[in-house]
């Protein structure tokens, strides 16, 4: 075990936050470049911030330190937002770079990037501009699939026909064209109890020809499991189990059994009291009598089922709904709730499916497909900001009294035109005036469709203040030594 301090430790912290900055700002903006990454699996080439940030290591373990907690507030920025990766590395970089030699004590530094941060929040957001047109949102899924625009106008259409809250699944095809298929469906706040049912190299448990089994009791003893495992598997189907508790030694029974006679997944009963039984209530509904789907989508932290055989139309379940939203006598949290469900019976699922000429191809393109989605869902939630930079720059110039971010905020923009390799052209009039890099000449940004997600801009920055604080203010390192 080592114990380092603040003065040992500062420059290879500081080291393992440049070497991440570096390695994924390598692929930032409409100019960045792929990243070959070498691994177990064998080659992976992306221009996708989230996964080169995935890989990056040092051999210096406090450097790999410094690394650690740049992935994890990275990682939480694609979770959260599901873009802005690159962003919010770039950020951290250049917040600590400004003040590592800082002789100002580091609480009041942190307290102050956070007091930066409000007013910079707040100056964006009085800028932001909300979509819903057809053409907006290609705009916003084209650029952040690096401008290709025949995956800007699949994404696009996909939003068409769910509808604003629906959900967008993406998965590879076997064929060369990419495509869309719709379905019914819905998704759940509930992901599955074990990481050992994972299945897929995307850290998911994906089942197809799914027997869905509820019960509104805690599961102790698998003999409570022998009867719906026994038609499943006589029903030739896999299976997914939700409950309020299951235990440990029926999860341990189910992963026994799978590659052999029966796939399956547990998950935790979504929400709960009064909003679990009527969580409860309309997954039942959505899935008719039969209790089956044609395929369910499993991740750490939600649970999206697809292609469900409801009995009925869910019209009246929709019509109950929006009543309850428009009598204006819901709670805050009421209000989110219900209009989750309104979304469930709304938009349904659409899944894209990414084709290609070979797998190293599909992967690259389903990287920057799933970075999309993720985008265009964050534009239509909370709006767009100028993009390429431009939104943070001329925050950095006109937002008063920023006492540490102002250098910090012109980072991204310096980036994107050192990897484009042309002079910055600048307007300080109007914020949506910006620099087109692709044709190397000023434009109306939301004109040209060159737009960043409210959110991700946002989420970007927070995480990179946090981050950044967390190495500023570090002060002692311990090293478990093998």
């Amino acid at each position: 075990m080592s114990v380092l301090f603040n003065e040992n430790v500062k420059d290879s912290l500081v080291k393992g936050v440049q070497l991440m900055s570096k390695a994924v700002g390598t692929t930032f903006g409409p100019d960045g470049k792929n990243v070959i990454i070498k691994h177990q699996g064998g080659i992976h080439i992306t221009k996708d911030g989230a996964t080169v940030a995935q890989y990056v290591s040092d051999d210096d373990p406090v450097a790999q330190m410094a690394i650690d907690v740049v992935r994890e507030v990275a990682t939480k920025t694609a979770k959260d937002v599901g873009d802005g990766t690159t962003t919010s590395v770039i950020l951290t970089d250049s917040i600590v770079q400004i003040l590592k030699d800082s002789t100002e004590n580091p609480i009041s530094i942190q307290r102050g990037l956070q007091q930066d941060c409000k007013k910079v929040i707040e100056y964006l957001e009085s800028n932001k501009k909300d979509i819903n047109a057809f053409e907006d949102i290609k705009k916003v899924a084209s650029l952040s699939a690096n401008n290709d625009e025949n995956l800007g106008t699949l994404i696009a259409t996909a939003y068409e026909k769910v509808g604003k809250y629906g959900i967008v699944n993406i998965e590879e095809s076997s064929q060369v064209e990419d495509s869309f298929e719709f379905v019914e469906g819905m998704q759940l706040e509930s992901g599955y109890l074990s990481p050992f049912f994972i299945n897929t190299d995307k850290n998911t448990c994906e089942l197809e020809n799914v027997l869905v089994f509820i019960s509104q009791d805690k599961l102790k003893d698998s003999k409570q499991i022998l009867e719906v495992a026994g038609e499943a598997i006589k029903q030739q189907k896999t299976l997914l189990i939700i409950a309020p508790e299951i235990d440990s030694n029926i999860q341990r029974v189910l992963l026994l059994n799978r590659g052999q006679r029966l796939e399956s997944c547990c998950i935790k009963s979504p929400n709960t009291g009064i909003y679990r039984d009527t969580i409860i209530k309309d997954l039942k509904f959505t899935l008719g009598s039969s209790m089956t789907c044609q395929k369910v989508i499993i991740t750490k932290d939600d649970t999206t089922l697809i292609g469900c055989s409801s009995d009925s139309s869910n019209e009246s379940i929709i019509e109950e709904i929006q009543r309850k939203l428009d009598g204006g006598a819901l709670t805050e949290p009421e209000l989110i709730f219900h209009k989750k469900r309104l979304a469930n019976f709304l938009g349904g699922v659409c899944t894209i499916k990414v084709g290609g000429y070979s797998t190293v191809e599909i992967k690259e393109k389903k990287d920057r497909v799933e970075d999309a989605v993720c985008a265009t869902k964050a534009a239509l939630d909370g709006g767009v900001l100028p993009g390429g930079g431009r939104s943070l720059e001329f925050c950095a110039n006109h937002c008063k009294d920023l006492k540490y971010l102002k250098p910090a905020l012109l980072t991204p923009i310096n980036i994107l035109h050192k990897n484009a390799e042309v002079d910055e052209l600048y307007n300080d009039d109007d914020i949506w005036i910006g620099h087109d890099l692709k044709n190397d000449k000023l434009v109306n940004m939301y004109d040209a469709g060159i737009v960043d997600p409210f959110l991700v801009t946002k989420t970007a920055l927070e995480n990179a203040i946090s981050a950044a604080s967390l190495i500023l203010t570090n002060g002692c390192s311990i090293l478990k030594v093998n």
